[in-house]
């Protein structure tokens, strides 16, 4: 009688041999990508509570599938006899992309099944706004990303974009890039995955999905984050769950004058000196510059605002800072919490990203892996 330790996703669950076979087969998958070692079909039927018979016909549907493969044998000192076989997911089955794809520039990344990096590419431009030249610069780091792979290898892509993305993946609205939205950009995009499923998020939550994942909220149940720059965004945990709203809304303050940052952008480049740049300044406050410190000061002051209103709303355990103000993060977060703090009734630790400047593209890749996981391997 076949055997089941497990429910397929949204709850199925298995009645017939096919179905238990395939429930059993998921299972064992499920293992397999929980490390990069491999395993016998004795140690496999030992962890998943299986017969040995049952294991050996999922592994055999799984590397038919693709995503298991037979691992070289271990040697066993002192015993003779043939090894026995060892098998391990196959991680180079497919691979991701996860791409920031902001105002004033890319980051891409190209993981593979297990979210290992396989290729990381950084432009930086003065202004992205334009629809064409931000269709020619995403065609040349994609095309750079995926460079001798088989297109039929690539699964799913992921692009972070400053604007409302609805629950359906839809571009709502954008303030920051309305001619990508006038001019077809999004769509373009997915015309260069025709074999793979392409998303678009928001940058802010996107950033706030890689933070939870694998930095400072791990273990948060309530967070605030922001991304501050150039480009000024937020979004936030409850609960432990993303917020994203009735419309993909949740965070966007940017257009409130009651929060400061409307302005805020143009009064950070205005500070700007003549032949520097945005980069080269907050680089400077990093290091103590007291010009470059004071403008990065000035910033947090004129967001500080808008920060206050969403601490109130929320009452997050942290605040955590990501964007372009990163190199400066010590900076912005010491003079954001001087200016906040006095108007909290309780106060909240302001703390600079740990994920760092690719917070965004290595959301974006836990999207695309997400993807790939439930639509393409049938795991929960």
């Amino acid at each position: 009688m076949d055997e089941t330790v497990s429910t397929l996703p949204n709850g199925a669950v298995g009645s017939t041999p096919g179905m238990l076979r395939l429930i059993n087969s998921r299972a064992i998958l499920d293992e397999l990508f929980r490390d990069d070692g491999s395993h016998t079909v004795t140690e496999l039927s030992r962890i998943v509570g299986l017969s040995r018979p049952t294991v050996e016909a999922a592994l055999a549907d799984l590397v038919e599938e693709g995503w298991v493969t037979e691992a070289e044998a271990i040697a066993t000192p002192n015993k003779a006899g043939r090894r026995a076989k060892r098998f391990r997911a196959d991680a180079a089955a497919g691979s991701v992309l996860g791409v920031d794809l902001g105002l004033h520039g890319i980051v891409g990344l190209r993981s593979d099944l297990r979210g290992q990096q396989l290729a990381r590419v950084e432009e930086v431009y003065t202004d992205l706004a334009s629809a064409e030249q931000a269709w020619a610069s995403v065609q040349d780091v994609v095309h750079r990303l995926v460079e001798g792979t088989e297109p039929s290898r690539l699964l799913a892509a992921t692009f972070g974009v400053p604007a409302v993305v609805d629950r359906s993946g839809e571009i709502d609205y954008t303030v920051a890039v309305p001619q990508w939205v006038e001019r077809r950009v999004p769509g373009r995009i997915g015309d260069l995955f025709p074999e793979a499923t392409t998303f678009f998020d928001n940058d802010a939550k996107l950033a706030a999905t890689a933070e939870a994942m694998w930095g400072r909220f791990r273990g948060v149940r309530d967070g605030l984050y922001l991304v501050m720059g150039r480009q000024i965004g937020a979004a936030y945990l409850v609960d432990g769950v993303l917020a994203r709203g009735a419309r993909g809304a949740a965070g966007e303050m940017g257009g409130l004058a009651s929060t400061g940052w409307p302005d805020a952008p143009a009064r950070l480049e205005a500070r700007i000196p003549s032949g520097s740049d945005l980069e080269s300044v907050m680089a400077s406050a990093g290091q103590g510059d007291p010009a470059a410190s004071a403008a990065v000061r000035a910033l947090a002051e004129d967001v500080a605002p808008g920060v206050v209103q969403l601490i109130a709303t929320i009452d997050p355990e942290v605040v955590v800072v990501g964007g372009e103000v990163l190199p400066a993060a010590e900076v912005f977060c010491a003079a954001l919490a001087e200016v906040v703090t006095p108007r909290l009734r309780h106060p909240v630790e302001i703390v600079p990203s740990t994920v760092g400047r690719d917070a965004v593209a290595r959301g974006a890749l836990a999207r695309s892996l997400t993807h790939v996981r439930t639509s393409h391997m049938g795991l929960g």
